[in-house]
C-alpha cells in the first residue's frame, strides 16, 4: 500500500502559505486585520460585566473560531469542505443581530429557547437565506450532486483528486470570501458594542477605514 508523507498531504498548505507571504501578501495581511478587529472587540466584550456582553461576546468567539477554521481549511485547498461551518458562522453574525434587536432574547439564549436559525433570519430579515440553503444542500451535507463533486473529480480525465492542488486563484477568492463574511460579522458585532454605548469613535472610524480599504483589496465581493 503506497503511504502518503506529511509533505505529500500538506503540501498544499505549505504552498499557499509561501503564497501568503508572496503573491497574496496583501490579501492575507488583511485578512489578518480583520481577526484583530474581533480580537479587539472581544477585549471590551468580555471587560464588561453585563449578560448582554457575555451572551455576545461568547457569540462573537464562537463565530471567531468558525472563521479561523475556515481560513485554515481554505490554506488546504478544502474550501469546500469548509462550507460546513460558514452555514453556523452565518447563524452567529445573525443571532447578533437578533441579540441588538431584540434585547429580551438575552434570556433565551441563557435558556436555550431561542427560536430556530432560519426563524431568526426571517425575524431580522436576514440577506443569507439562498447561501445557507446553497450550504444546507452542497456542504453542510453529503451529496453526489455535481456542485459538491467538481472539486472531487477531474471530469475530463475522471482520475481523482486525493489531494487538493494548490490554486492562487482559488486561494485569493476564498480568503476575499471569507472577508466579505468577517466584515458582515465585525459590523454586527460593532451594532452590539454601540447599542451599549461601548463602541468608540475612534474604533468605529477605523474599522470603517479598514472596511473601505477591503473592498478596494477584494473587488466585486458583497459590501456589509
Amino acid at each position: 500500500m503506497r503511504r502518503l508523507s506529511a509533505y505529500q498531504i500538506w503540501d498544499t498548505r505549505i504552498r499557499s502559505m509561501r503564497a501568503t507571504e508572496s503573491k497574496l501578501q496583501v490579501e492575507a495581511a488583511t485578512a489578518y486585520q480583520a481577526f484583530l478587529f474581533i480580537d479587539e472587540m472581544l477585549v471590551i466584550f468580555q471587560s464588561n460585566d453585563t449578560t448582554f456582553c457575555r451572551v455576545a461576546g461568547l457569540t462573537l468567539l464562537k463565530a471567531r473560531n468558525l472563521a479561523q477554521g475556515i481560513f485554515s481549511l481554505s490554506l488546504d485547498g478544502l474550501a469546500q469542505e469548509a462550507g460546513a461551518l460558514l452555514r453556523p458562522l452565518i447563524e452567529c453574525i445573525e443571532l447578533m443581530a437578533y441579540l441588538r434587536d431584540n434585547p429580551q432574547s438575552i434570556n433565551e439564549a441563557l435558556e436555550e429557547k431561542l427560536p430556530s436559525a432560519g426563524e431568526i433570519g426571517k425575524r431580522i430579515n436576514g440577506k443569507f437565506q439562498k447561501l445557507r440553503n446553497y450550504l444546507n444542500e452542497h456542504a453542510s451535507h453529503f451529496s453526489f450532486a455535481p456542485e459538491s463533486m467538481s472539486h472531487l473529480i477531474d471530469f475530463k480525465s475522471g482520475d481523482w483528486k486525493v489531494i487538493q492542488p494548490y490554486s492562487e486563484t482559488v486561494l485569493r477568492t476564498n480568503i476575499a470570501i471569507l472577508f466579505g463574511v468577517i466584515i458582515y460579522l465585525l459590523y454586527e458585532a460593532a451594532n452590539c458594542l454601540s447599542c451599549s454605548e461601548l463602541l468608540t469613535d475612534s474604533l468605529e472610524n477605523r474599522f470603517n477605514e479598514f472596511k473601505e480599504k477591503g473592498y478596494a483589496i477584494f473587488v466585486g465581493i458583497p459590501h456589509g
